[in-house]
């Protein structure tokens, strides 16, 4: 939904329930049940064992739209993580989805994506052919399209294309509850809708007004509190998408609570960890987000279960910049030769790392240490003017202690 096409990529799922001639719900608790090992593989980043757990689901319940859906969610989101796109920073980013990406997705990913994104339509439809007024099979249909808006502005960049599907997805989902008030889950798709609009620069909020779009940052909140506290499914995945709005409306206490919520749902997403020391960073809990950065290196360092996917070169050298942005020098140059002497860091992080210790080292007035950093790099390959940059520390004039 234009700019909102960031918050959609949080829609992780809405949950759903088998479906049998004799039984209208499709939302019930028995197969809760029986997915819920698949969205606690999405919530620890094992996106292939999600794929096994609704592919195996579909194969016991073939008229239910909700299995291929959860599948086609697991697609789009091993994709994201893939072009590890799913970091705290980068959804809060008004920015992030304006720039183009090289990368492109393999082709039959991306036709698998939108044939189980189909399927699950089709079963929707099939539904409703029997009963019109189904509210389950209409909220499957609304959610298919949330996916697709997901898709469109976090793969394809699309503003257009996701704001076709999220006004779709709202459109459904909005009707579900001037229907029924109690179908809390439909909550969480209206009230990302309502907040997104409203948040609209005021240049733009005018022209969507007279298109008959209109929303209310505050109503967006008040219906995700609705998903969180009554949704019958979806209070997890609305948890998520409320830690990313708290965090651009600066309320970082609240962003705090749910991120340690996902944290204890995945514990095995290293995602939520960072994001976690990223909220404290921004409260200002210096030694609170340093711990967590700290027990994420050693997690990955120790080959911990899928901490072992985080790439250990490019990490010390990220981390090592942070340990020195909060003032933390030892730690910094400790983090910073740990990546200079991988034999896994990549050739930037490489070159980066070396002159960024020896700008640390030039501080502490270990200047023959930082000249040697500054000739190293220039015996690397020229990334990002490193080349330029170690050539302009060697020459200027020394002012350290």
């Amino acid at each position: 939904m234009l700019a909102t096409g960031i918050l959609t990529a949080l829609l992780l799922t809405a949950t759903a329930a088998p479906l049998q001639a004799r039984d209208p719900d499709l939302r019930t608790a028995e197969l809760m049940q029986k997915v819920e090992s698949g969205f606690t593989h999405i919530y620890n980043l094992d996106y292939g064992k999600a794929q096994e757990s609704f592919e195996a689901l579909a194969k016991e319940h073939p008229r239910h739209p909700a299995p291929p859906l959860y599948t086609a969610t697991s697609v789009w989101l091993r994709e994201l993580f893939q072009r590890q796109d799913l970091d705290l920073d980068l959804f809060i980013s008004p920015s992030y989805f304006d720039k183009p990406t090289t990368r492109v997705m393999p082709a039959a990913e991306r036709e698998r994506f939108f044939a189980l994104v189909e399927r699950s339509q089709e079963l929707s439809e099939a539904i409703l052919e029997q009963d019109p007024q189904n509210q389950d099979a209409r909220y499957f249909l609304g959610s298919a399209q949330g996916i697709l808006a997901s898709f469109a502005i976090t793969i394809d960049r699309s503003k257009k294309t996701a704001f076709d599907h999220g006004k779709k997805a709202y459109r459904f989902h909005k009707e579900l509850v001037e229907e029924n008030p109690d179908y809390y889950d439909a909550y969480m798709s209206v009230g990302l809708y309502e907040y997104v609009v409203g948040n609209l620069p005021w240049y733009i909020k005018w022209l969507a007004a007279m298109v008959g779009y209109r929303g209310s940052v505050q109503r967006g909140f008040e219906y995700l509190d609705l998903a969180v506290e009554k949704g019958r499914f979806v209070s997890d995945d609305a948890r998520v998408l409320q830690m990313v709005l708290f965090v651009r409306e600066k309320r970082y206490g609240e962003a705090l609570e749910n991120v340690r919520h996902i944290r204890r749902k995945g514990p095995r997403n290293f995602i939520a960890m960072l994001n976690e020391a990223h909220v404290l960073e921004k409260l200002g809990r210096t030694a609170e987000a340093l711990t967590t950065y700290r027990q994420l290196l050693r997690r990955a360092e120790a080959g911990e279960p899928n901490f072992h996917l985080l790439p250990l070169g490019k990490m010390r050298y990220t981390l090592g910049r942070k340990f020195w942005e909060l003032e933390k020098p030892d730690l910094a140059l400790a983090t910073l030769e740990d990546s200079i002497g991988s034999t896994d860091t990549p050739p930037r992080e490489r070159a980066l790392s070396r002159l960024l210790a020896g700008q640390i080292l030039d501080t502490e007035g270990r200047r023959d240490e930082a000249l040697a950093h500054y000739r190293a790099v220039l015996e690397l390959g020229d990334v990002e003017q490193s080349h330029k940059q170690a050539r302009r520390y060697l020459e200027q004039p020394y002012s350290g202690s």
